[in-house]
């Protein structure tokens, strides 16, 4: 069953895959999103229309030397599977491993502990000034959904 995904430890790992294999990838995601989730509780819509867009920017970028910024965080279980923690949704005995939501503490790969929305754009903004302030070059992704649009943090970010 996870035949793609059991070769997937890093986000680097999805640069070795054929665009058909991404695509069995995403399936697999999907089937563990939904069997974890309806057992345990969580996020379904965000979770479920962010997979390919996840996989895709994990495809393209560098993380975690370019640095993508999830809004509210609850659409970020895609991005926990591909960096690391997978074995939190496949393994019930691991569930409890992993925050619902984006953890420093947790992986490289995460910049910001958010629960709040239309905190991505600002917060990227944070991290774009710091990157030029120091002379580096990495990309910063800001995730956003079509909801965080209504918040003013969002617009405050999109200004700068």
């Amino acid at each position: 069953m996870n035949a793609i995904l059991n070769r997937i430890n890093e986000p680097k790992d999805l640069k070795e895959l054929t665009h058909e294999e991404l695509v069995t990838l995403s399936h697999e995601i999907r089937e563990i999103l939904i069997k974890k989730v309806s057992t345990t509780g969580g996020h379904f819509g965000p979770n479920l229309g962010m997979v390919e867009v996840t996989i895709a920017l994990h495809y393209v970028f560098n993380s975690p030397v370019d640095k993508i910024v999830y809004d509210v965080s609850h659409q970020s279980y895609t991005h926990k599977i591909l960096t690391g923690r997978k074995n939190a949704f496949i393994d019930s005995n691991q569930y409890h491993t992993v925050s619902g939501y984006t953890a420093p503490n947790e992986s490289e790969h995460d910049f910001f502990t958010v629960g709040h929305t239309s905190t991505s754009v600002s917060l990227a903004c944070g991290l774009a000034k710091a990157r030029d302030l120091k002379g580096h070059h990495e990309n910063i992704i800001a995730v956003i959904g079509d909801g965080s649009l209504s918040g003013g943090e969002a617009y405050e970010g999109l200004n700068n």
